[in-house]
């Protein structure tokens, strides 16, 4: 535990010094450095979460974002319910060490909070045509699901999403949800991190997305608000469920 705990001290002092542009990587190559240099064996279980937080003095999502880098780097096994195992003794991958989006929880946070107003200004602006668009969306990700189609499913998934942004009638809230869409597929860790949840889940929750459209068809912008927030939060809330111990 000597080793990792002068990581952790090596760690605050390059982030008070202004190092490393994304402090889950940072938590991450150290933890990875430490697999390397033997402290960690494969088969070993990592500190719990809530440790690893206490040690490095970050959030426990930033803890959790790190373990999702590790794990999509190959060096862990997360296994819910039970902890983080070590599977080999590598360096994080550069392509991983360079990515430089925002983390997945983080992502996920910001479009609960972003789509959420977009939803509710959206059921107030919507066209009747761009709710038979929204239908048309739904069926399919409806019929793409049943026959276990799950990456098309999501990419109806992405434009349900981004055409009820484009309803609000607002050019600012229709990049903004864009670029989190973005960031979420362009991030090498969101999108495998992405991919591990949808083997999951087996697609898009379709309860939700026919909750969020009947709110937009009855014109109910606090019950689309509601419906688009809880949508997002049992999303985040499988991401955490996949990384906690």
């Amino acid at each position: 535990m000597t080793q990792i705990t002068d990581s952790a001290l090596k760690l605050s002092t390059e982030r008070s010094q202004g190092h490393s542009p994304r402090l889950y990587l940072s938590i991450a190559d150290k933890l990875a450095q430490n697999i390397a240099k033997g402290e960690l064996n494969t088969g070993d279980r990592l500190p719990a979460e809530r440790d690893l937080a206490q040690l490095y003095d970050v959030s426990r999502q930033t803890v959790r974002e790190a373990l999702i880098a590790l794990e999509v780097s190959g060096l862990v096994e997360i296994k819910p319910g039970s902890g983080v195992y070590v599977l080999k003794s590598a360096a994080l991958k550069s392509s991983i060490l360079a990515d430089d989006a925002p983390g997945p929880l983080e992502i996920m946070e910001a479009r609960l909070l972003v789509e959420g107003d977009a939803a509710a200004l959206a059921a107030e602006r919507i066209s009747n045509e761009e709710l038979l668009k929204l239908k048309a969306y739904l069926n399919q990700m409806i019929a793409l699901v049943a026959a276990q189609k799950t990456a098309e499913a999501e990419a109806f998934d992405g434009k349900f999403h981004q055409l009820i942004a484009s309803a609000t009638r607002n050019s600012a809230l229709q990049s903004m949800v864009e670029w989190l869409w973005t960031l979420r597929e362009s991030s090498e860790i969101s999108r495998l991190f992405a991919e591990k949840i949808r083997r999951q889940v087996a697609g898009p929750n379709i309860q939700a997305h026919e909750r969020i459209y009947q709110c937009l068809s009855r014109r109910d912008a606090a019950g689309a608000r509601a419906a688009m927030q809880e949508h997002i939060a049992q999303v985040t809330e499988a991401y955490i469920l996949l990384i906690a111990d």
